[in-house]
């Protein structure tokens, strides 16, 4: 499971030197998104991959709402009004499709989308950023490797360290 670590930098030689640190235990630069402007903290907080899980979840859900609108049609057709075996796995298809469709163009917009972060976070972002600060936003793969992540920020002095909206240290 994804575990995302906010810190923030009271420099840039301080961002650097937690950036330095964290590479030397193994995490890929992929996994690091850097904020030095308040109105940029929406970038660290979703993520473009986000984008996708919620075209998929959407899309599922979507599929399901399909399939069930494509049963309950075929229930109200009865028995004569349904002319074959084929047409009727071919209804339901086609409502499963249309439902996944809209389902995925929906999930795609955020609509279901829930921040990683509670707004009032986010806003103490914005205001340590505006007041010379840097955010890092690190993904990490396991609680394992999240609870080794902050031991490492704590032991280089970083005070404002939050994962999944909690005050972390």
């Amino acid at each position: 499971m994804s575990q995302d670590v906010y810190c923030v930098a009271r420099t840039d030689d301080q961002a650097q030197e937690i950036i330095e640190k964290i590479q030397k235990m193994g995490i890929g630069p992929d996994a690091f998104t850097v904020v030095a402007k308040p109105e940029e903290v929406d970038r660290a907080v979703y993520r473009a991959s986000e984008e996708a899980r919620n075209a998929a979840s959407g899309a599922v859900g979507g599929t399901i709402i399909g399939l069930l609108f494509g049963g309950a049609v075929l229930s109200t057709m009865g028995f004569a009004g349904i002319p074959g075996l084929f047409e009727a796995i071919l209804l339901l298809a086609c409502a499963a499709l249309g439902g996944a469709m809209f389902g995925a163009i929906a999930g795609s917009t955020g609509l279901f989308a829930k921040k990683r972060i509670p707004k009032p976070l986010e806003r103490h972002f914005e205001e340590e950023i505006s007041q010379g600060g840097v955010l890092l936003s690190i993904q990490v793969g396991s609680v394992a490797e999240r609870d080794r992540l902050i031991g490492t920020m704590n032991a280089l002095g970083v005070a404002d360290v939050h994962y999944a909206g909690e005050q972390a240290a």
